[in-house]
């Protein structure tokens, strides 16, 4: 195929999975996470790469990742630690197949050539894999830290 979105509409119906917000939060979750030596709410990232591999070798055809910039307890979710693109070059380097989508960046807090230098780099380095979704963003608080105006986000 010769991008990822003729690969994601090939063959019809596909199924795809979301990269897993896998923080415990639990009193033993923190405790291993202390052991292993990782951040707080950062995420065993050999776990995600053993499921990302596994994804691929069971032929699911897309990986997706949230972009969530900053974590805001106040929302009811959990948020992605890493960096989106970064996260995207790691998973990409440890599969061979399977697509690897944003789900999906937040443009209005990011600055526009540097995230479509990001997108080329992830898109370039993992073999033409990458599905790049693009959203306005849901998370109020974020908006003013890095100075933009979350009314009209959508502009």
């Amino acid at each position: 195929m010769d991008n990822a979105l003729s690969s994601l509409t090939a063959g019809g119906f596909s199924i795809g999975l979301e990269a897993p917000l896998d923080n415990d939060w639990t009193a033993a979750g923190e405790q291993a996470r202390r052991q292993a030596g990782r951040l707080p709410g950062e995420p065993d990232l050999q776990r995600h790469a053993d499921l990302a591999v596994l994804a691929d070798q069971l032929g699911f055809r897309a990986l997706w990742v949230r972009d969530v910039p900053l974590y805001d307890p106040a929302f009811g979710d959990a948020g992605q630690v890493f960096e989106i693109f970064t996260y995207l070059g790691y998973l990409a380097g440890v599969t061979r197949d399977i697509l690897l989508g944003t789900a999906a960046v937040v443009l209005p807090l990011r600055e526009p050539l540097l995230t479509l230098k990001s997108a080329a780099s992830v898109q370039r380095l993992s073999g033409n894999r990458l599905l790049l979704g693009v959203a306005s963003g849901d998370r109020p608080v974020e908006y003013p830290l890095f100075g933009r105006d979350f009314p009209n986000r959508g502009a």
